[in-house]
């Protein structure tokens, strides 16, 4: 089972809920004049509190309006927040243009909640240019695009260049498979005064990253429509024996149990971790910010049991109102693709923004999931080869896996709540070596069940 056929099945009664919903939408309708002209309303302008970005988007407004004379931009600070989503979408106030987590897509897709805008993409637009496996996140069963991904992140291992060497390890050659992860972290812990293999365990952060860790072992922590917990699985539970062997068999995976993200960015930074499970854009936080050498900074795909169902992928879709217009989808693709895309399609524009955070001090060409195809991302790195400052040659491995790792979504319902209860079996798992991990996760999936139940 692959993330495509994750999502296929539609909840019956999701999809009645979203045609009372779409009702109520109409927030973005009655926008286009006889004259060709046109209004759409956009989310995500920056308040005063952020003066610099502020900037930046009055000058792409200004920009765009000169660009596009028959397009009248209304931009507003709305964004997204899980709390209000829903009201705000039933109440008809979503705007034009609104940005979503991927988690949102497929209930919003399957609850007809946005437009689709497969016939408003032009054959020419870099959208279909977006790689398969991150496309297919905005996509139904019958490849129709309801949402533009603008970034995307996914899982890796992240492992410290130097340590790997330290210990013999060839640091150009990160673990492939869970097997190489153990062998590796007994290394690092035997022969650098580092520990091997480390795992984030509270704030959720235990559960977030079991959650991965269990797709790559080949099961999920809930169904696809997210209606039912499916924790206690056998991914899960040998993902869960993984730690325990690194933990009590090898002593390969430290003594604090009680790591947050920031401990764990912190450690690693300082060269304390050899491995964790992570995403590569990392790099900012442990490099730019805490002082990392940028090349002891490696990242690999995340390793993969013969029947892994690939590694969690998050990341940002814009989406139009499905009440709007059909000028209004068009002047809405015009504006997603300019303020989010115009790097990607635009020398002067790619070298301008570069050169800025090249001089700001800021990572130029960091490790990320590529969101273009090999062409379009390789004519961008071109562009700015001037500004790269950080040895995009270490992750090679890593940039490449987005053609051979599918993407599998955060579960759908609850997920942090999810998160928090499995936080409590990771760190059950690491502090007691009698650890019934059977009884752990039958436990835990009561406990998520419940948490979904109660809507």
């Amino acid at each position: 089972m692959n993330a495509t056929q994750l999502r296929r099945t539609l909840p019956v009664g999701a999809a009645i809920a979203g045609l009372v919903l779409l009702a109520g939408c109409s927030a973005a309708g009655g926008g286009d004049s006889a004259d060709g002209e046109v209004t759409i309303t956009v989310a995500g302008k920056p308040t005063s509190e952020r003066p610099e970005e502020l900037a930046a988007f009055e000058r792409n407004l200004q920009e765009f309006s000169e660009l596009h004379p028959e397009i009248t931009i209304e931009a507003d600070e709305s964004q997204f927040d899980v709390q209000t989503f829903q009201a705000q979408l039933a109440g008809g106030q979503l705007p034009t243009v609104f940005y979503v987590p991927f988690t949102e897509m497929q209930g919003l897709i399957a609850r007809q909640q946005v437009a689709d805008l497969s016939a408003s993409i032009p054959a020419d637009s870099i959208v279909n240019e977006i790689n398969p496996s991150i496309l297919d996140i905005v996509q139904d069963a019958d490849g129709a695009t309801y949402g533009i991904p603008i970034n995307a992140y996914s899982m890796g291992l992240l492992y410290n260049r130097d340590l790997f060497a330290q210990a013999g390890l060839d640091p150009n050659s990160p673990p492939t498979t869970w097997d190489e992860v153990r062998a590796a972290a007994k290394a690092i812990e035997d022969k650098t005064d580092a520990q091997g293999f480390a795992s984030m365990t509270i704030e959720n952060t235990g559960g977030w990253v079991l959650t991965t860790t269990s797709y790559a072992f080949g099961d999920t922590l809930e169904s696809e429509d997210g209606t039912t917990a499916t924790v206690d699985n056998e991914g899960t539970k040998e993902a869960l024996e993984f730690y325990r062997d690194l933990r009590w068999e090898d002593n390969s995976f430290g003594s604090n149990f009680l790591l947050g993200y920031g401990d764990a960015m912190n450690a690693f930074a300082a060269g304390s971790i050899g491995m964790f499970v992570q995403g590569a854009d990392a790099y900012a936080s442990v490099v730019v910010n805490l002082g990392m050498n940028p090349d002891a900074f490696g990242v690999g795909p995340l390793p993969q049991q013969p029947n892994g169902l690939g590694t969690l992928g998050g990341g940002t879709a814009a989406i139009v109102n499905p009440t709007a217009t059909e000028a209004q989808r068009a002047a809405a693709l015009e504006w997603i693709e300019f303020v989010n895309f115009r790097g990607f399609t635009d020398q002067d524009t790619a070298v301008a923004t570069a050169k800025a955070s090249s001089e700001d001090g800021l990572a130029v060409g960091a490790p990320a999931l590529p969101l273009f195809n090999a062409e379009v991302t390789d004519r961008h790195l071109d562009w700015i080869k001037d500004y790269i400052n950080v040895p995009r040659e270490n992750y090679e491995a890593y940039l490449t896996s987005v053609n051979d790792i599918t993407l599998v979504p955060e579960p759908a319902t609850k997920a942090q709540e999810v998160y928090g209860i499995l936080d409590t079996v990771v760190q059950a798992v690491l502090t007691r070596e009698d650890a019934d991990i059977d009884s752990l996760l039958s436990d835990a999936q009561k406990s998520a069940q419940a948490a979904i139940d109660a809507g």
